[in-house]
């Protein structure tokens, strides 16, 4: 510590535990993502090599593989669509309302939305 330190040798005990709270406080930030990530890791791994094993494992009960979620697919097997054309305060809001009653009238939903809370 004495090469790094700036402060006068009579606050090299303090410096010593600043330091020690320091490393405390970073273990204790970091630590559980990493216990996180590393049961994540173990559990993956775990699955995946259980899957093979003879009579007890996946292959021998007919399951699927295990695979990553993903975010371009549902569980059920339809593909998810992402789009930004409901938002509202956009320009083209016909447009933007014309789409919106499509879908209510599809859903069989009532084409007035409730309003807002009116000022008095």
């Amino acid at each position: 510590m004495s090469w790094f330190s700036i402060l006068p040798n009579s606050l090299i005990v303090l410096e010593t535990w600043i330091v020690r709270l320091f490393i405390l406080l970073g273990v204790l930030t970091i630590g559980p993502w990493a216990i996180l990530i590393i049961y994540d890791l173990v559990l993956y791994i775990v699955r995946a090599a259980t899957y093979e094993i003879p009579y007890i494992g996946g292959r021998a009960r007919g399951r699927q593989r295990p695979r990553a979620p993903s975010l371009a697919e549902r569980p059920s097997g339809r593909p998810r669509t992402f789009s930004l054309s409901g938002t509202i305060g956009s320009g083209g809001e016909n447009e933007e309302h014309e789409g919106f009653k499509q879908r209510k009238s599809k859903l069989g939903l009532s084409e007035e939305a409730p309003d807002a809370v009116e000022d008095e």
